[in-house]
């Protein structure tokens, strides 16, 4: 008998399909969800007088950025240095006022409310207050967008400007103006004592050319002296024996532990000795491991010459000090007699006084 084949359910392919449409009305309600959704609104600064828009304001970064377009269209619409082109700033700014800040009033502050809205340049000390970026942050953050266009800075000075408003030509807010002359005579002056301060506040290195600390005494290449540069000035000998002791071994355990890594990084053949003054233990040394492989028998030869030198050294200095103390003891000693020899003699002249008083009274000898 033939099979028949099982035609497949259409309520599988509907379900299917009716997955599919669900799926894409869930999209589309989605997307509509969010094309329909509103756009924020511009936000306003509540810091600066005016409340202008945030892209305008000083406090933003677009702000800054369209501060500072706006400044580089006016240097460009001004031919000349005038004076009514020039940038002014308010007297209660300080020195924290913006680089290339202009005077801008947002475009959508209404002509119904003109006279209710300060103007922020010109405003009292008592109704502004300037909060943001510090003047340095402010100038490193501002970029130009065109390389050509020549930017403009605005400083203020709060003496100039005081200065300034009692003379006739000032305005009746004390604002201080200032050329672009002014700006770049003042740029170059601070850039020149900026300059002179960091030559004055650098430290001298030494060099090979300028080797203010010296040079290490008693090193040699072969035969020849072997200049080395002091890279710092020379210690004033220590004059406490405990604390001279104690120096010398800190320091010549770091050396050795030196020595150690530069003989293993660059098998160099490598020998060092040691010994304080006043050490009463044998001497150290150390030797590179190349060294000690390649001639140790030599090397145990100029360890033992070494110990030897210091012990005769110390020997000698201490056989140098017993003379010194015997021979304190021998001058002390004929200080001591001498001092006998001369009492004896003073006393030898009391009595010799004495008998010639007497015979003076006896005779009646007068002198």
């Amino acid at each position: 008998m033939a099979t028949k084949s099982v035609p497949r359910s259409p309520k599988k392919k509907m379900s299917s399909t009716s997955g599919k449409t669900m799926a894409t009305r869930v999209n589309t309600r989605s997307s509509k969800k969010l094309a329909q959704s509103p756009k924020r609104q511009p936000q306003r600064c509540k810091r600066c007088p005016g409340n202008p828009f945030r892209s305008h304001c000083v406090h933003t970064k677009h702000g800054r950025e369209f501060l500072a377009n706006q400044a580089a269209v006016e240097s460009l619409r001004t031919s000349t240095p005038a004076p009514e082109r020039n940038l002014p700033l308010p007297t209660d700014l300080g020195n924290e006022s913006p680089v290339g800040a202009t005077p801008f009033t947002s475009p959508a502050i209404t002509p119904s409310r003109p006279s209710q809205l300060p103007n922020p340049f010109i405003s009292s000390q008592s109704t502004h207050q300037h909060v943001g970026t510090p003047m340095s942050n402010i100038s490193s953050q501002i970029t130009t967008p065109r390389s050509n266009v020549p930017s403009v800075s605005v400083l203020h000075h709060r003496q100039s400007a005081e200065a300034d408003a009692s003379s006739p030509n000032s305005g009746a807010g004390g604002i201080h103006v200032m050329t672009s002359s002014h700006l770049a005579s003042l740029s170059v002056r601070s850039s020149s004592q900026s300059s002179s301060a960091g030559s004055a506040s650098r430290p001298n290195r030494t060099s090979a050319q300028n080797p203010y600390n010296g040079y290490v005494d008693g090193a040699y290449r072969g035969s020849s002296v072997y200049q080395i540069v002091r890279g710092h000035r020379l210690p004033s000998p220590i004059s406490d024996n405990t604390r001279s002791v104690k120096k010398f071994t800190n320091t010549i355990n770091s050396i050795i532990e030196k020595c150690e890594d530069i003989s293993k990084e660059t098998g160099c053949w490598l020998f060092i000795g040691a010994q304080h003054a006043t050490a009463r233990a044998g001497s150290i040394s150390y030797a590179s491991p190349r060294l000690r492989r390649d001639a140790a028998e030599q090397v145990g030869q100029i360890g033992t010459q070494f110990s030897t030198l210091t012990r005769n050294l110390i020997h000698s200095r201490t056989q140098e000090t017993l003379d010194l103390q015997r021979q304190l003891e021998q001058s002390r000693r004929e200080t001591e007699e001498a001092k006998k020899s001369l009492e004896a003699v003073q006393e030898n002249q009391k009595e010799l006084r004495s008998i010639l008083d007497r015979f003076r009274e006896q005779y009646h000898i007068d002198v």
